[in-house]
């Protein structure tokens, strides 16, 4: 990521961020990924806005129209996407599976940190970029997740922040 980054408490990832007025904000999110606004498809209420993390990769989020207009997001501008990563479903790739959620990404497991009650899981889901996903340590053990397994990560559009970056 092209962001300053730090580290904060417990290794969390603390990204500097300064909103109009010139105050500084700092954000706890470990899943902050840096692209590119591909399209923006604007409904009655929310706008579909794509966001281009990586060569393959495709982030849809739903933003309201206010503020798609707030942010200036436009084709072709950088933007931030936000997934806190209890919003995050790990599942297996199942021939016909059917989902509601719009966000489907493949990633190979790189660390796994298990707790008595939840479990954190990195992906590496390419090109240098991760995604952190805490799920339950029962769902865990059942899915088998241990470094170098291919799992899928599955969000709703709706579950995701969308900051624009200026320049």
């Amino acid at each position: 990521m092209s962001m300053a980054s730090a580290t904060g408490a417990a290794g969390a990832a603390v990204v500097p961020f300064v909103p109009p007025g010139g105050r500084r904000l700092r954000a706890s999110e470990r899943n902050m990924l840096e692209g590119i606004v591909t399209a923006i498809v604007h409904g009655a209420v929310s706008a579909e806005v794509g966001l281009l993390v990586n060569e393959r990769i495709v982030i849809d989020a739903l933003v309201p129209n206010s503020t798609v207009a707030a942010l200036g997001l436009k084709p072709g501008g950088r933007a931030v996407a936000l997934i806190k990563p209890s919003f995050i479903t790990l599942i297996d790739d199942v021939p016909g599976l059917a989902l509601s959620a719009r966000n489907l990404i493949g990633g190979t497991v790189v660390n796994v940190l298990t707790g008595p009650v939840e479990a954190e899981c990195v992906l590496d889901i390419g090109e240098g970029r991760e995604l952190t996903v805490l799920v339950t340590s029962h769902s865990a053990r059942a899915l088998g997740l241990e470094a170098g397994r291919q799992i899928l990560a599955s969000f709703k559009a709706s579950h995701i922040i969308v900051c624009a970056l200026d320049g």
